[in-house]
C-alpha cells in the first residue's frame, strides 16, 4: 500500500492504535489495517502537551505513520 492509500484507509476504516513502548525518545504505536500491522513512531519531543493514551484513533497519528 502506498502512503496516500494508507492515509485514506485510516479515515475510512477508523482503526484503533495501541501503545507498545517508548525507546530512546520515541513512542511506538501500532494499528491493524487491512489485516496488516501499521506502525507509528512518535518522537517524545513532538508530543508537546498533547494527551497520548494507551489507545487512540489511528487517524490522529497519521503524521507519524511508518509502514
Amino acid at each position: 500500500m502506498k502512503l496516500n492509500e494508507i492515509k485514506k484507509a485510516l479515515y475510512r476504516q477508523k482503526p484503533t492504535a495501541f501503545f507498545n513502548y517508548i525507546r530512546k525518545g520515541v513512542a511506538y504505536y501500532h494499528a491493524e489495517l487491512d489485516g496488516k500491522n501499521l506502525w507509528f513512531e512518535i518522537p517524545v519531543h513532538d508530543m508537546g502537551d498533547a494527551d497520548f493514551g494507551n489507545t487512540m484513533e489511528a487517524k490522529l497519528l497519521i503524521r507519524w505513520v511508518v509502514s
